[in-house]
């Protein structure tokens, strides 16, 4: 995707790019539903008045939104959640019938989501503002140092935040391009003004970018040069200091949370496992809260969905240091969408995932198959088939059609197996470019500094190019950016805009990297006013990319801990300990319903008899008739616990690779396609040989 340059008036303006961003609204699905509700619903918000921190959090996310608009929305979403609930009821009476428990059970779920409805919407713009003011201060280190690098370029703070606003991300970057906008249309009298009022908004949430700005501001003041740039550095080290501060923190609070997820995702099926049919049979038996259905609700969509909220809850705290490229599905050299390279040939990714699955499936099925059971004089073949763990399916019973624990555990890696395809297929590609990007992305700042040295030489930028090629001959920014800028001018007679930006030729082309484009850019626009300011602006700009490096080390190297330790809990802990847990649930329904015949042998002897201290009545408390009947079967419960594995994986994991690289879709594929097959095969190596020593 190539990078254009935006028109301006000055050096670095960018006018129509933020006209275009003030006057365009802000519409999420927040507004939507607003505008919907509106529409629909608003009798309802007559009359409402808007709290001083309500209104303070719309004009922060630019919403325009009334008071009435508001609380119509409120309402409305209460009275969809209503009618959603109304529906899921009417629904599940259908398919369970009014007498079931599993309908108690829906039917009380399905009357929160009134509840859940309201508190999605009257929670938004908190929510929303501090996924906003995070993701802002992640990036405070690079605003200012854009704003540093521009200021001693040129000391002018209009041109500096026009640089920056055009340059900078986040919601910070956001509101500095409505600055310049209040400035040209007269809103606000100067940018000095405008930039005050932004450190006071902002520095609530950050003192350090409060006092940045100050520093900044006063150092336009200063009519001395060696007092300017000091004032300068010293804003840089206070933002830097101060990022590295919160950085800590962020991760110190980090590893409480990270054992959270370990106790929702892996202890509490565990305990649930023992506690569920226990609770069933303290009930009298008249609430089996260990049939195949509730378990399955709740193993497949309740401890997901809870898990899902605790880690992104987690994951809304982290700070971004860096963004990765963006390789598109399109993007030039990639292979056919749908198709995978092996060798030399394109082979389609979703025949070879499905083909997976059903050879995967057919291996345990066959193995299923030849297991032969000798009868013996008490027992019948049929008779001992079915006394193994197994599933009729289609009115078949053990001894006609045999879908065993082979069959079952299969089906649970095959699925692993087939989604591993899928995503490694579609995504490794596009995940090695950026690779390859972020590979010339980190030999940028070193590479600038060579330019900068040879034009401190005053050579011409075209000598400086062609000494960062021969000087750096192994480096992939030299090879391919340089060299490529250096044949546009000299072959192609372009200029030097034009050989670094040209949508058809330019260096750039196929290059989406946002730092490399605002780095070229600065280099460009700073050869114009000399090479002598453009050799001390870029010295300023591999300083301001080798800070930026440091946070993002730091981070990386102070959550190391928790990263690991959530890579092992996802790939090797939860698989082992759910595995132990698909046989613990069969011994404890047994033992249960073993209670029973002792009880019951016991009142038989001696009749009138509670035995030693009540222990009778103690074990006749723990007794359930029909425990096994009416609780899952082993087979039927290793395939719940299968496939909560495979979601339980994937959450964790998905968790894990957005803390290591947040904002990294590609990470996060590639992270789960390895990670799913080995927890899989692991799991089902335990739920085996557990099954058949434990379970018996």
């Amino acid at each position: 995707m190539p990078i254009k340059r935006t028109e301006s008036k000055g050096l670095y303006s960018g006018d129509k790019a933020i006209k275009q961003y003030v006057e365009r609204p802000r519409v999420d699905w927040f507004v939507k539903f607003v505008n919907f509700s509106k529409k629909y619903f608003s009798s309802y918000g007559k009359g409402a008045k808007l709290t001083i921190e309500q209104r303070e959090l719309f004009d922060f996310l630019s919403y325009k939104v009334t008071a009435e608009e508001f609380r119509a929305a409120e309402i409305g979403a209460m009275i969809v959640g209503l009618i959603a609930t109304i529906f899921a009821v009417f629904v599940a009476a259908l398919i369970l019938g009014t007498e079931s428990p599993i309908f108690f059970i829906a039917a009380l779920i399905c009357f929160i989501f009134p509840l859940i409805g309201f508190m999605l919407i009257a929670y938004h713009p908190q929510q929303e503002a501090k996924r906003e003011q995070t993701l802002a201060l992640g990036y405070v280190s690079e605003i200012v140092n854009y704003i540093i690098s521009s200021m001693r370029l040129t000391p002018n703070l209009e041109k500096a935040i026009e640089f920056t606003a055009s340059h900078g991300r986040g919601k910070i970057a956001d509101d500095m391009k409505k600055l310049i906008w209040d400035v040209q249309i007269g809103k606000c009298s100067s940018v000095e003004e405008g930039l005050d009022e932004l450190a006071y908004k902002w520095g609530k949430y950050n003192d350090d970018f409060k006092q940045a700005l100050m520093l900044i501001r006063a150092s336009v003041l200063e009519a001395d040069t060696a007092k300017r740039e000091a004032l300068l550095e010293k804003a840089s080290e206070d933002v830097l200091e101060g990022s590295k501060e919160k950085m800590d923190r962020y991760a110190r609070e980090l590893s409480q949370p990270t054992v959270y997820l370990y106790y929702f995702g892996v202890l509490l099926p565990l305990m649930l496992a023992i506690v569920l049919p226990i609770g069933g049979t303290l009930s009298g038996g008249s609430f089996a809260l260990a049939k195949p259905e509730i378990l399955a609700l709740i193993y497949l969509v309740g401890l997901p969905l809870g898990l899902f909220a605790l880690g992104s809850n987690i994951l809304g705290n982290r700070p971004p240091t860096y963004i990765p490229p963006d390789v598109d599905e399109n993007f030039p050299g990639l292979p056919a969408k749908g198709t995978m390279k092996i060798g030399g040939a394109s082979i389609p990714i979703m025949p070879v995932a499905i083909l997976v699955f059903i050879a995967t499936l057919f291996i345990g099925f066959t193995l299923d198959q030849a297991i032969t059971v000798s009868p013996t004089p008490m027992f019948e073949r049929a008779e001992l088939l079915a006394a193994k763990p197994h599933i009729e399916l289609f009115g078949n019973t053990a001894e006609q059609l045999f879908i065993g624990l082979f069959s079952i555990l299969s089906a649970i890696v095959g699925a692993a197996l087939a989604i591993s395809v899928y995503l490694y297929g579609t995504y490794s590609a596009r995940k090695k470019i950026q690779d390859d990007i972020r590979v010339m992305e980190g030999e940028f700042k070193d590479a600038i500094y060579v330019l900068a040295s040879r034009l401190g030489e005053n050579r011409p930028l075209e000598d400086a190019l062609k000494h960062a090629v021969e000087f750096l001959p192994n480096s992939k920014i030299a090879s391919r950016i340089f060299r490529k800028t250096l044949d546009n001018i000299t072959t192609m007679g372009m200029t030097i805009d034009d050989a670094v930006f040209d949508p058809n030729f330019g260096a750039l082309k196929n290059v989406p990297s946002r730092m490399l484009g605002s780095g070229m850019r600065m280099t460009i626009d700073s050869i114009g006013l000399g090479v002598n300011v453009a050799a001390k602006s870029l010295i300023g700009l591999a300083l301001q990319l080798r800070n930026a490096e440091k946070i993002d080390l730091l981070l990386r190297n102070l959550l190391s801990s928790v990263t690991s330790m959530l890579k092992t809990m996802g790939t090797f802990i939860a698989p082992i300990v759910l595995g132990v847990v698909t046989s613990l649930q069969s011994v404890i329904v047994k033992a249960m319903s073993s209670n029973c015949a002792s009880d019951a042998s016991a009142q038989t002897a001696t009749p009138g008899v509670s035995g030693f201290g009540g222990a009778s009545n103690l074990s006749s408390m723990f007794c359930k008739k029909g425990a096994e009947s009416s609780s899952a079967d082993p087979a039927t419960f290793t395939l719940i616990m299968g496939i909560y594995v495979l979601e339980v994986v994937i959450l964790l994991t998905y968790f894990n690779s957005q803390v290591e690289d947040s904002n990294n879709k590609l990470h996060t594929y590639i992270a789960i396609s390895k990670a799913l097959p080995i927890a899989t095969l692991i799991f089902s190596a335990v739920a085996y040989f557990a099954g058949t020593s434990i379970g018996g």
